[in-house]
């Protein structure tokens, strides 16, 4: 039962994060559905509010969501579109929500007596920058598909440039980074004790090396 207590080396905390990392990933993959729910409400209510003006409904879909707009594919070469014709957009969200199951593998990695209760602040804690980039996301797929798209759009080129640069952090950075500091605040002292340890390891090996000089 030693799995089951605190890791006493940070070896023993990256072997249990491997071992745990495809029951962590596997359970966050089936309970998605549920875990989005509130990104769904969000963006329902960015919708009912009126930001952006062009977006008129929210779905939620097994992956992610399905986004429909007042804004219209426009005249492209080559590309009929049928009257009426709306833009729509379904994203996967998963991909900008994994961090979650990252953030419960190393809080259950480490074991620590609050383990339950670190799970809960850490997806509440997340919960904003996956809402962020999420409608980043979105923002983005409707927006910016095609010049005759973003001719309906009376924005800035600031707020473009904006969507833009959010969108490029949400897809590169965003999940691993955001899950790793969140766990690094809530296991301060889980993780100083180990920093510690290597701080006096380092400090007699240089001992030792200057007695035998």
């Amino acid at each position: 039962m030693k799995f089951l207590g605190a890791p006493t080396t940070i070896r023993r905390f990256f072997v249990r994060a491997l071992l745990l990392m495809p029951v962590a990933f596997t359970v966050w993959y089936l309970l998605v559905p549920a875990l989005h729910w509130p990104i769904r409400w969000f963006l329902a209510g960015m919708a009912a509010l009126g930001y952006p003006e062009f977006l008129t409904q929210v779905n939620q879909t097994l992956p992610g969501f399905e986004l429909i707009t007042s804004l219209t594919p426009g005249a492209e070469a080559g590309r009929p579109f049928r009257p009426g014709a709306v833009i729509t957009t379904e994203l996967d969200a998963r991909i900008y929500t994994w961090g979650t199951a990252l953030m419960a593998t190393l809080t259950l990695a480490a074991w620590d007596k609050s383990r339950w209760s670190y799970l809960w602040y850490g997806f509440l804690v997340l919960l904003p920058f996956q809402m962020a980039a999420v409608f980043a996301v979105a923002i983005k797929e409707m927006v910016l598909s095609s010049r005759a798209v973003m001719a309906q759009v009376e924005w800035a080129q600031w707020q473009f440039e904006a969507v833009a640069y959010l969108y490029q952090f949400s897809t590169l950075m965003m999940p691993p980074v955001t899950a790793v500091v969140v766990w690094l605040v809530l296991h301060r002292e889980f993780v100083a004790k180990f920093v510690g340890a290597d701080v006096i390891d380092l400090i007699r090996e240089s001992e030792k090396s200057t007695k035998r000089k």
